[in-house]
């Protein structure tokens, strides 16, 4: 996807969020467990916060004086995450993709800011339909780019950034191929590191569904039910499973 995508779906999904959220503050997320829905519009609007601080230059990186805002009242709550989601794209539409940028990634331009925060609210917009009953697949271009970021920057995460963590062991190869897309990814996990190639190369593994059902259960929000799995039935889990832990 391109900037001007990245922003329509940050408007999109931001504003689809708290229209969802209105007057539900109360209702349970199945998907964050911890949270009620006052807790999701909280959380998306802080970390909308976090990172137009970064894009707009206010701070160069969480050690340059980042403040967290406090957290609104009921009353107030949703007025202010309107309010940060108008003000978080006025910034980001500013922002050069190409513009030098601290992220916690390899990649630190605006361009992964851009497509963060659009992939965040997405994601979390679902989250919130969800608590009322009302999910919907997400669309194809965002459920690929989001299946290609996960894969890109989540994977190894904690090895990158030196995290404490859990050894893990071998999974093996895994293939990811989206229905209603032309696309595969190849995820390489045979020894403590992960190898990503695009296509679809010999694996262990086999794993067929919608670009949003392969985006929703890489991130915990469904099961594989949808999926259709072929090869060693258990390496898909145990993927996800060292996936969770990274």
């Amino acid at each position: 996807m391109d900037t001007p995508r990245y922003l329509t779906v940050l408007r999109e999904s931001g504003t689809l969020l708290a229209d969802a959220a209105e007057g539900r503050f109360n209702a349970h997320v199945p998907t964050c467990p911890e949270w009620n829905v006052a807790d999701l519009v909280w959380h998306v609007g802080e970390t909308h916060h976090f990172w137009r601080s970064i894009a707009s230059g206010e701070i160069q990186d969480p050690d340059d004086g980042y403040v967290q805002p406090e957290r609104p009242d009921e009353d107030t709550l949703l007025d202010w995450y309107r309010e940060g989601l108008a003000e978080t794209l006025t910034v980001l539409t500013a922002l050069d993709p190409e513009a030098p940028r601290w992220t916690w990634s390899a990649r630190q331009d605006g361009g992964f800011i851009h497509r963060r925060m659009a992939q965040e609210t997405a994601v979390h917009a679902w989250d919130a339909l969800r608590a009322i009953g009302g999910p919907a697949a997400l669309p194809v271009d965002v459920a690929v780019d989001g299946v290609d970021e996960f894969l890109a920057y989540f994977l190894g995460l904690a090895e990158a950034l030196d995290l404490p963590r859990e050894p893990v062991g071998p999974v093996g190869v895994v293939v990811l191929t989206c229905t209603d897309a032309d696309l595969s990814w190849t995820v390489d996990h045979t020894g403590q590191h992960w190898r990503l190639a695009h296509g679809a190369h010999r694996a262990d593994t086999t794993v067929e569904g919608t670009a949003s059902d392969l985006l929703l259960a890489l991130w915990r929000r469904i099961g594989t039910d949808t999926l259709r799995i072929d090869g060693d039935g258990e390496a898909l889990a145990r993927f996800l499973r060292v996936a969770e832990t990274e």
